[in-house]
């Protein structure tokens, strides 16, 4: 199994290779997600509509103040397992704004990002692609947990938008290996390619015709 390239379209052998075992274990905790999707939206509904009956029988202020701010986290929770669970669905490829995936990535990887994109539009599944996008901005934005960025790049290459992503640098963390192999995987579905260079990752991404 090939997990990813180099620039120069070979096996990329700047990385160690993908552990089975570890893509196995990946497996196993998502042959989870169905059901724990299904019991999550479950206790989700049940929480919000508690909270909702505490914001008419509360006859306080801080009460009043209490229920909102514990509304305002369950609809926080709730965004995030929508994006989990859509995650789990197949893909469903659809026009995308560029900057809209990279912002998206950026935000759920937890980093800032720096450099020009074109107003292109790339024909992708969103939640896949936002999740691979994550990977490899997080991998490339190295350990440093303050003021983690990245910059990032783009341009038109015929039928693709070609991203790239210059990090700092650092060695990359021990479960690399089996991350850059998962977003290959998500990257190739939707007739992308993840490559690495020295000190770089290039990402192609199907052009919206």
């Amino acid at each position: 199994m090939v997990d990813h390239f180099d620039e120069t379209g070979q096996p990329c052998t700047r990385h160690a290779s993908a552990s089975p075992q570890k893509l196995l274990a990946l497996a196993l905790l998502g042959s989870r997600m169905p059901s724990f999707h299904h019991d999550i939206a479950s206790k989700l509904q049940s929480v919000m509509m508690a909270i909702e009956e505490l914001e008419e029988l509360g006859d306080t202020e801080d009460a009043r103040s209490a229920a909102a701010t514990a509304g305002a986290a369950v609809r926080e929770m709730h965004a995030l397992f929508m994006a989990n669970r859509a995650l789990s669905r197949p893909p469903q490829r659809g026009p995308t704004p560029l900057g809209e995936l990279i912002a998206a990535a950026a935000q759920r990887a937890g980093i800032k990002t720096h450099g020009e994109l074109p107003a292109e539009h790339v024909e992708v599944s969103l939640s896949a692609m936002t999740h691979a996008l994550a990977i490899v901005l997080d991998l490339a934005a190295g350990s440093t947990k303050l003021g983690r960025s990245v910059e990032v790049t783009a341009a038109s290459d015929g039928a693709s938008v070609v991203v790239t992503i210059v990090g700092t640098g650092e060695p990359l963390n021990a479960s690399a290996a089996e991350l850059l192999a998962l977003a290959s995987f998500a990257l190739s579905r939707e007739q992308g390619e993840l490559r690495c260079g020295p000190a770089s990752f290039s990402i192609r991404l199907p052009r919206q015709q």
